[in-house]
């Protein structure tokens, strides 16, 4: 019993800890059609870093509006893992109304999102009122 585990213990253990491992350090492979057949409306922004190692980290690529049910405001913010382990980070939209006040909005808490290994996801939220013309995402490290 002693030789078999032995015998166990080099190449198969080895090969269990290298799957165990590499599943860590998951990236994310896409597919997508070639010609995309959305119109997007990407709007620009402004950014303000003050955490240089979350920047380093978590990325917000583009910002993209829409306006639904007739008159509310979406936006969806394309996010991108810089790293290529697992990234676990925590965001929230606040809205803003055309004379700069904050709207409030009881559903627009902390959000947790996970992000794998250089994965690209899109977070989105819809305006609850009207009002809101204009938005703030927010981004901080859990």
């Amino acid at each position: 019993m002693k030789t078999s585990l032995r015998h166990l213990a080099g190449p198969a253990l080895g090969a269990v800890l290298l799957a165990v491992l590499s599943g860590c350090a998951t990236n994310v492979n896409t597919v997508e059609r070639a010609q995309s057949q959305a119109e997007t409306h990407y709007i620009s922004d402004k950014r303000v870093v003050t955490d240089n190692t979350l920047a380093r980290t978590v990325r917000v690529n583009a910002i993209n509006q829409a306006t639904v049910s007739g008159n509310l405001l979406k936006i969806q913010a394309t996010v991108e893992n810089l790293k290529n382990d697992l990234r676990s980070v925590r965001y929230k939209f606040e809205w803003i109304d055309k004379d700069g006040m904050a709207v409030n909005s009881p559903t627009e808490g902390w959000k947790v999102l996970q992000l794998q290994g250089r994965e690209i996801v899109n977070i989105s939220t819809v305006a609850v009122s009207p009002r809101a013309v204009d938005f703030v995402l927010k981004i901080s490290e859990l």
